[in-house]
């Protein structure tokens, strides 16, 4: 899994043999397929590793907060955090796995609607019953898609932003997208 998420990181998957990896983590190549039976399979359990550190992070950031300004601010802070913090995972996150198979394509669109859901779950806890105009789902999946692309441009060298910066935009964003879902004369 570290030779994976080394050389899958950096050199990127297209440019990473088995060979390649087997030699990273010292190992024979037989060895590689105890393990896994493609290369696609190591690249599929390196991604699913750390998207579930970006939800477990996230989760753990929302509990303790109160409101919705809150919630948004930690949970997208410790996930931004949680991919940022080392540019392997978010160049595996961003680039790497798009457009490998179709297996890979349905894992980040399930990644990427889950967060969504634990988003607008989230937002729809704080509503109370509140009637809304705007489906928070769509909503989210909308705005889940937008971080993914901007972490794209991070990766790429396009995005010259602090955290803190990138976090107070996704906390407006995500805040007043919660606000203008609800239904005229209920926010």
């Amino acid at each position: 899994m570290q030779a994976g998420l080394e050389l899958f990181g950096t050199t990127g998957y297209a440019r990473s043999s088995i060979r390649a990896v087997s030699a990273a983590a010292s190992l024979n190549s037989r060895y590689f397929y105890e393990s896994f039976t493609s290369r696609e399979d190591l690249l599929y359990a390196v991604y699913q590793r750390i998207v579930t550190d970006i939800f477990t992070r996230a989760a753990e950031a929302v509990r303790s907060e109160q409101t919705l300004e809150a919630q948004a601010r930690a949970g997208l802070r410790a996930g931004w955090i949680a991919v940022t913090e080392d540019q392997r995972k978010a160049r595996i996150v961003a680039i790497e796995v798009v457009g490998v198979s179709e297996r890979l394509e349905t894992l980040r669109r399930q990644t990427r609607h889950a967060l969504a859901q634990l988003t607008a779950d989230e937002a729809l806890k704080l509503a109370g019953g509140l009637p809304l105009r705007l489906d928070p789902v769509i909503v989210t999946r909308f705005l889940m898609g937008g971080v993914v692309e901007l972490l794209a441009d991070w990766v790429s060298g396009d995005l010259h932003t602090s955290t803190d910066e990138v976090v107070e935009h996704f906390t407006t964003l995500f805040t007043a997208s919660a606000y203008a879902a609800l239904a005229p004369g209920t926010g």
